[in-house]
């Protein structure tokens, strides 16, 4: 018995040897480069240290420096640092603004003039003495998903600019800059100390136009002052792009620091002929799977290199075939006007805001359209763009994940997508026109769009007419994200409701925070007015899944700014059994500043009960259960009416003399899903939108909201 033990044990010895060998020969054995390398120096900031508010940390300093700290490295041959602005890439050595190595006993350094008001990032490496090879990896290459690999801080602003330098007479390759050298106030707390004048004339020396970095590769051209030059007020620029965008400069070279010697910027957009339309051909790639299953053709890489295309001119239009399948794969940035359609009028084309899931497998892809774009190395101006316009298009996302769905998507987190959502590192802009017309939106679960950062942000005209919006929104329990369109004005220069119409639109099952928000309360400037028109539009069960969704909060709008809201249809729904509470709310004003005017008129909602009486919609005097337009301190029934065109009784939302049951009106306005007690079903917020059509019956045609046109036409 003992022999044969003996015999087992040897033979077990014998097997762990073998798979011992083995493992050995899979390991992978380590390099020497590998096993002795730096370790990594990092930046001393909140990240890193946890401490916030550390006046030793690394930070912003005399407004647009940079001081910089580091751990030191035992052995360290030096350091090597890099920087380059936020939107810049740290594979593309033009985008690398700082490139310096220090020796071992630095620990920290103050980067000097840098650009105002722009986000820099950096990165730092140890230096090995055994050579290259031995470097430590790069600290501050992370991105926004990687903050913990991540140095970024975002310089101050530079006020008391005085407005210097202008162009005009803008042809495809000329421009003349002209310059006012006029001082007015020297008063240190409006004029920036950095600007020399003498005899009450600004010093400048110099016009400096250089190429965007959307086209950088074109030639600058410096252009030296002469007395003449500057007694005439203007000189003429030649030999430029077509359809080139440039950088445009004054500058007085007296003053030492680079960004302290430039007066205003201007970043302009040379004129170029418009040609016919670009179709987009309907071609799936056969190598994405995603795209073969959807049978769909991928647009953002061509509408993106529009950007940077100097042969296609502002304005172009882009033709999708009707009834074709396309996606976008990445963001698509709109810093040039151009127009997105279908090709047929009578068929819309389908783009889906992404395809499939994410590499991690946790959420569904989804992209937005980005409106403006943040400065590259240079631009520290403001960019103008033209008409941006979206035609008979449907813009979908199947795979949306809300919070009443997700339970569809197990495994899956709740899409924070929009259609069109602002960088926060925005360069200042003004668009002439943003436009939706005749187009479906569906999936967006966030909002439509939004505007953010400090920067100023001017939208001329926003127009949405005859579209609909359905299946969106339910960012969280309560249904919030942001608004329809979101206002968050940082400058008193920002008006992105300058002239917004929203008309022959529908909204069901909407869910988002509110239609219109802009709380900001600033010394507006003289030139900022709000005219906003929400006109012929039905709401059916929308912003109101809880409570304060007002459909207009402008709090603190400008002087002179006028409010019409006409001919709308407002419909609270539910089926016998569903637990759903409406919260429909109405304005939140709270300063009415001179000028401040309503036109609000012949607006309707449906009954407040079922039409056999067993089911309550509202119990208020109007379908708003908080802050009505009537409403007299917060809304346009302010001072007794005296504000609308006619009068406090206009403002009131009626049902008419005899109200109509929403399912009296339409032939099928239920949402699909419920709420039972506190649970909402997975199809609470989706609804038969051809179910909407108004009935042919004697009680629908002879009543006011088919009679006066009231509502979405689209129904009737």
């Amino acid at each position: 018995m003992k022999i044969k033990i003996l015999i087992l044990n040897i033979a077990l010895a014998g097997l762990l040897t073998m798979v011992l060998n083995a493992c050995r020969k899979n390991q992978r054995e380590v390099t020497d480069e590998e096993e002795n390398k730096s370790f990594m120096a990092v930046f001393r900031h909140q990240g890193n240290t946890g401490k916030a508010g550390d006046p030793l940390a690394s930070q912003v300093v005399n407004t647009n420096d940079m001081y910089l700290t580091w751990n030191g490295i035992n052995g360290a041959a030096g350091y090597r640092l890099k920087m380059k602005v936020q939107s810049g890439s740290w594979d593309n050595p033009a985008d690398i603004l700082w490139d310096t190595i220090v020796g071992p006993d630095v620990l920290k350094i103050t980067k000097e003039d840098l650009q105002y008001s722009t986000k820099h990032n950096f990165a730092i490496q140890t230096l090995s003495p055994l050579g290259e090879a031995y470097h430590s990896r790069w600290y501050g290459y992370g991105d926004g998903s990687h903050n913990d690999d991540r140095a970024e801080w975002e310089t101050g602003e530079r006020k008391g600019i005085p407005d210097v330098v202008s162009v005009g007479s803008v042809t495809e390759t000329t421009m003349r800059v002209f310059f006012d050298l006029t001082v007015g106030s020297t008063d240190p707390t409006v004029l920036n100390p950095s600007f020399q004048y003498e005899n009450g004339k600004f010093l400048i020396d110099e016009i400096l136009v250089q190429p965007a970095s959307v086209n950088r590769d074109l030639p600058s051209q410096t252009i030296k002052l002469t007395q003449e030059d500057k007694n005439r007020g203007f000189v003429d620029v030649s030999g430029l792009s077509p359809n080139s965008l440039y950088v445009v400069n004054g500058l007085n070279s007296k003053v030492p620091r680079y960004w302290d010697r430039l007066y205003n910027t201007s970043m302009v957009r040379m004129r170029g002929k418009i040609g016919d339309p670009v179709l987009i051909s309907h071609v799936v790639d056969a190598t994405n799977t995603w795209a073969q299953q959807n049978n769909a053709c991928r647009i953002d890489t061509i509408l993106n290199n529009f950007l940077f295309d100097n042969t296609l001119a502002e304005g172009t239009v882009f033709m999708l075939e009707a009834g074709k399948k396309y996606y976008i794969a990445s963001s698509v940035v709109l810093a040039k006007g151009l127009t997105l359609k279908s090709n047929s009028p009578g068929v819309k084309a389908i783009v889906y805001m992404g395809l499939g899931y994410n590499a991690a497998n946790n959420g569904s892809n989804a992209n937005n359209f980005q409106l403006g774009r943040p400065a590259q190395a240079g631009e520290i101006g403001s960019i103008t763009m033209g008409d941006v316009i979206f035609d008979n298009i449907s813009f979908e996302l199947p795979l949306a994940v809300n919070f009443f769905n997700q339970s569809l998507f197990p495994g899956k987190a709740i899409n924070g997508n929009y259609f069109i959502n602002q960088h926060s590192a925005s360069m200042p802009f003004t668009c002439s026109r943003l436009e939706a017309r005749n187009c479906n939106f569906q999936g967006m679960v966030r909002c439509w769009f939004r505007t953010q950062g400090s920067n100023r942000q001017v939208i001329e005209n926003i127009t949405v007419d005859n579209c609909l919006f359905h299946d969106a929104g339910m960012y969280d329990v309560n249904g919030r994200g942001y608004p329809f369109i979101t206002g968050e004005a940082k400058s008193e220069r920002t008006n992105i409701f300058n002239n917004v119409v929203i008309k022959n639109n529908s909204f069901v099952g909407i869910s988002w925070d509110q239609l219109v928000r802009e709380n900001a309360n600033l010394a507006w400037a003289s030139s900022v007015v709000w005219n906003v028109t929400i006109e012929n539009n039905t709401f059916l069960n929308a912003f109101s899944v809880s409570n304060g969704r007002f459909l207009i909060q402008h709090q603190n709008p400008p002087a002179n700014s006028k409010y019409t809201i006409k001919k709308n249809l407002f419909i609270s729904v539910k089926a016998a059994g569903d637990s759903r509470d409406f919260f429909q709310s109405g304005m939140d004003f709270r300063t009415y500043r001179p000028g401040l005017s309503f036109d609000i008129a012949d607006n309707y909602s449906t009954a407040s009960k079922s039409a056999n009486g067993a089911v309550t919609y509202f119990t208020s005097a109007e379908i708003f259960n908080n802050q009505a337009f009537s409403h007299t301190s917060r809304g346009a029934g302010f001072n007794g009416g005296a504000l609308n065109v006619g009068g406090l009784e206009a403002t009131k939302v009626v049902t008419g003399p005899t109200p109509i049951a929403p399912e009296n009106l339409m032939v099928d306005p239920y949402p699909k899903g419920r709420k039972i007690g506190a649970a909402w079903d997975v199809n609470a917020h989706i609804y038969n939108v051809e179910g909407l059509k108004f009935k042919n019956t004697p009680e629908v045609l002879n009543h006011p909201i088919y009679t006066k046109g009231i509502g979405d036409p689209r129904w009737r």
